[in-house]
């Protein structure tokens, strides 16, 4: 893809005016990738207006919901107060004197059916009118969540909407720079089109492949690759290469990636579907079953693409690590990737408590 900019600057340009204008080709690449940036947050946008059509929606549905279950809490609020007042001014004790106005045995059993016949229905009312206010407090609850997400989508709405206007306004400043803008405007427009049609299909064919893989990497757990530390410790280690010959085996895709560890940071580079890939990301310890994996940036053939879009991604593609699926006794204490060398440092959580200091 870069290399196909390049030439088209080329063939737009004399090569006269080219060698002038050397010193304007990092303006341009820096309009390309404002314009980027720009395209895909009009992109997010437009998905987050759709989620808030939904959670509008939600609340609609909600609100009628929670109008059919208050009518049907105040008809039932009718029998449970006949109930309750029978209970309070002791109409239900008297019925047991009944007992003792038995003639035989038979009229006995009939009057204790009757009278628990009786009890059990009362209760039972009293148990579904409870049921049905719990109901409504779900609702409204509920409700009230989704109250909270609506007004989250809209502050994060109007936070991408000001910085995409501020960088469309930084982007056209910078085209007015140039000589010639229609060259550059021709190099936009296909990458664009190129990213819609190609490279965001393509990433999100990537990563759906590999969160489906990361969900095997406990396949790595071999004894080989665990050092005990004590009984309940134990380390495991998977080196980088272990790492990429394990994830290629897995998909042909990856054999054009390598996956690095250094510095604490997972990077991914390499190839796919004729585009050059980049990602930097790293582990955050959410609790000991949980490793959650947060990408700090991505690249699609040398343009960053905006936090927007890389936060669509987090959310789309799980490619957090569970312990759990080694052992459901395994926890994480620890992790970290240092010279290419991944290390988990696991604690082995016995039943009954065994195990715990």
């Amino acid at each position: 893809m870069r290399k196909f900019l390049l030439i088209l600057l080329l063939v737009l340009c004399p090569l006269s005016v080219f060698a002038q204008e050397e010193q304007a080709v990092p303006l341009e690449q820096l309009i390309l990738q404002q314009h980027f940036t720009q395209k895909e947050l009009e992109r997010t946008l437009t998905l987050i207006k759709e989620e808030e059509k939904r959670t509008q929606n939600d609340i609609a549905r909600l609100e009628m919901d929670m109008q059919r279950q208050k009518l049907i809490i105040d008809a039932m609020r009718r029998h449970a107060g006949e109930v309750a007042r029978a209970y309070y001014t002791g109409e239900r004790a008297t019925l047991l004197t009944l007992l003792f106005e038995a003639e035989n045995f038979n009229q006995l059993l009939i009057m204790m059916d009757m009278i628990q016949y009786l009890y059990e229905r009362d209760f039972t009312r009293l148990a579904m009118f409870q049921e049905e206010r719990a109901r409504l407090a779900i609702m409204q609850t509920d409700q009230q969540n989704r109250l909270a997400q609506l007004t989250q989508l809209r502050e994060k709405y109007e936070l991408q909407l000001a910085e995409m206007i501020a960088i469309q306004q930084q982007k056209e400043e910078n085209v007015q720079k140039l000589e010639d803008p229609t060259r550059v405007e021709a190099l936009m427009d296909h990458l664009i089109i190129d990213w819609q049609q190609r490279g965001l299909p393509a990433f999100q064919r990537f990563f759906g492949t590999l969160a489906g893989v990361m969900g095997q990497i406990p396949e790595l757990a071999t004894p080989e690759r665990i050092q005990s530390n004590g009984l309940f410790l134990h380390t495991l280690t998977i080196n980088q290469d272990e790492f990429n010959q394990f994830l290629s085996s897995k998909d042909e895709m990856f054999k054009q990636s390598q996956f690095s560890f250094d510095d604490n940071k997972l990077v991914v580079q390499g190839t796919y579907d004729h585009m050059e890939i980049k990602l930097i990301g790293a582990y955050e310890l959410v609790s000991p079953t949980h490793l959650q994996f947060h990408i700090e940036s991505l690249y699609f053939d040398g343009f960053e693409l905006p936090r927007s879009t890389v936060e669509e991604m987090e959310k789309l593609y799980d490619l957090g690590f569970y312990p759990e699926l080694i052992s459901p006794n395994i926890q994480v204490e620890q992790l970290s990737m240092m010279d290419e060398v991944l290390k988990l440092q696991l604690k082995l959580n016995l039943p009954f408590g065994w195990g715990k200091p």
